[in-house]
């Protein structure tokens, strides 16, 4: 395309990200379907690669702004203080729930596809983590309006941190994958992969936000970064966290969320709030229409060639089965309700955070896998947009008049 049209389907894709939620209300289709079905109608921009791995580069560098920006954004929709306690549930989900999912979907991998352990536990890290940016529809509402029942609020900390904590063992299944790794390449993973990746992102995202408040209390009233009145700093926090967590070699994404919760820890002010998360939301919307566009428009340019009822068969485990069967015993014990343990099971929505892992790893694996693994991942995103996209409102309504009767 030229740069001429590629401005004016971009403009395009900007107004639909706007104008299309106003006559989704009530049906059962949502912008994220719109978003695929108009990149599907897209002119072919040629090459004999689908976009998703020819622009390998352009895709990672935007679905990283994406997350960024959808993950701060999440950490600022929560009310509740954070404590060890009062965040069970999402400690449920991150640190039983989320290996539990990808060990199923590793497994499934690997009996399916025949892939090796490596390619395996690499293809279930991308895929295991919930996306905080087509997820809107079941988490908490806006800064300070007390829509945060038990199932929104565990799937909206969960969004917001499982991004960040499936980075560790996506490095894992890539290193895997290019041959064994030793006593001492273990140590390294465990150490610097995991252990420091995930502790150092969230302390470097609470010694941000600390930083920045402690500044902002220092000046007068007139001058307060709330006085400003712009959202659009939200951006700036994200990006602040984000790149002091890289430059210590720390996980960014948590980095992010953890400096998101803490500002509304220490700061009770939920109309300056309001204004960063709008701004974060405006800003991942027209992310997530821009990169769902590229999807659809790499369907029709060889994104799904080669898929067989073996993918079809993968996508749908890790989908339908993988998730509600971890949820059911990493909730063991929990004390949760019936309705809340299922809601949490059913919601596991892939997107954004799967193409962006995916993206990730093609500069390290050879071009034939990297092709492949894409296109199971294209294959798992497309049919969770679908899937999800119908069903999640209907879900949504249902959970919540669960609540109701019990309230």
């Amino acid at each position: 395309m030229t740069p001429a049209v590629t401005m004016m389907v971009g403009g395009i894709l900007v107004i639909l990200a706007v104008w299309v939620p106003l006559f989704l209300r009530g049906i059962p289709l949502s912008l994220p379907m719109i978003a695929v079905v108009a990149g599907a109608a897209l002119p072919s921009v040629g090459g004999s690669e689908h976009p998703l791995i020819r622009y390998s580069g352009l895709v990672e560098a935007v679905t990283q702004f994406a997350l960024i920006v959808a993950v701060i954004g999440a950490g600022l929709k929560i009310d509740r203080r954070f404590s060890l306690r009062g965040w069970t549930s999402t400690w449920r989900l991150l640190l039983l729930v989320m290996p539990l999912t990808i060990a199923a979907i590793a497994l499934s991998a690997m009996w399916l596809l025949g892939l090796s352990l490596g390619l395996a536990i690499f293809l279930a890290s991308a895929l295991a983590p919930t996306d905080p940016v087509l997820a809107a529809n079941v988490q908490t509402g806006e800064p300070g309006t007390g829509d945060e029942d038990e199932t929104r609020f565990a799937l909206t900390s969960e969004a917001g941190l499982n991004d960040g904590l499936a980075y560790p063992f996506v490095v894992l299944g890539i290193s895997l994958a290019s041959g064994p790794l030793g006593e001492s390449g273990w140590e390294r993973w465990a150490i610097g992969s995991l252990a420091w990746n995930v502790v150092g992102g969230a302390a470097v995202g609470a010694a941000v936000a600390s930083a920045l408040v402690i500044l902002n209390d220092q000046v007068r009233e007139p001058f307060k970064l709330r006085s400003s009145g712009s959202g659009i700093a939200a951006v700036g926090l994200a990006f602040l966290a984000y790149g002091c967590a890289e430059l210590v070699e720390a996980n960014g994404f948590i980095a992010v969320f953890a400096e998101a919760v803490a500002i509304r820890n220490f700061v009770p002010s939920y109309a300056y709030s309001r204004r960063l998360n709008h701004a974060s939301e405006e800003f991942e919307k027209v992310l997530m229409v821009m990169i769902l566009a590229v999807l659809g428009a790499s369907v029709w340019q060889g994104l799904l060639a080669g898929i067989g009822w073996r993918e079809i068969a993968f996508a749908a485990i890790a989908l339908v089965v993988a998730r509600p069967l971890a949820t059911f015993f990493g909730f063991l014990g929990s004390g949760e309700t019936a309705s809340t343990r299922k809601a949490v099971g059913f919601f596991g929505i892939r997107g954004i955070a799967s193409l962006y892992y995916a993206s990730l790893a093609v500069p390290h694996l050879p071009q034939g896998t990297a092709s492949h693994l894409m296109s199971i991942i294209g294959l798992t995103v497309l049919a969770s947009i679908f899937f999800f996209g119908v069903t999640a409102d209907t879900a949504a309504k249902f959970c919540s008049g669960k609540a109701q009767k019990r309230n």
